[in-house]
């Protein structure tokens, strides 16, 4: 038995790892979600810094690298969300509203969907594949709904403005 828990010790990352690498990855797939992954980048970067145990002591750098990427992320796609948010403002601008709003919607699928696979154990794959592949969706349903905007011919008259 405790070769067995020795074994699963040494398996098993912990729990605080486990926060690091999801906001890291996270925080870096900002851009391509519009934005849509970063609150969830952002309250697992913060409880990744604020643990004090755990891990093997890297895991608040990782928090710290993971707030680098969501401002890099907020910054390459600042432009483009100011385009929606200016179009959306205009009277006839549902489609812009549209995707704002599912933007936000999927912003809070993502933020339980990867609570759930940190909190998961590692041993219920079938699970934790089924919720990437969820965070995946939301991901590529933002950046479809996106470019299917910019393709359509949202007006790029508000970098002007």
């Amino acid at each position: 038995m405790t070769r067995y828990l020795a074994v699963m010790s040494r398996r098993l990352r912990p729990f605080v790892e486990r926060e690091a690498t999801w906001a890291v990855a996270l925080a870096a797939l900002g851009f391509v979600s519009m934005y849509a992954t970063l609150p969830a980048a952002a309250l697992l970067g913060i409880r990744t810094i604020r643990r004090r145990h755990g891990g093997d002591g890297s895991e608040p750098a990782l928090g710290v690298l993971a707030f680098g990427f969501v401002w890099m992320s907020f910054l390459l796609a600042y432009p483009a969300m100011r385009v929606f948010v200016l179009a959306a403002e205009r009277p006839d601008g549902w489609a812009p509203r549209a995707f704002l709003g599912s933007v936000v919607v999927s912003a809070a699928v993502i933020v339980v969907f990867a609570h759930v696979a940190v909190r998961m154990h590692p041993e219920r794959w079938v699970a934790r594949r089924f919720l990437v592949a969820g965070i995946g969706v939301a991901i590529v349903a933002s950046f479809v709904q996106a470019m299917a905007l910019v393709l359509g011919g949202l007006p790029a008259w508000s970098i002007v403005s």
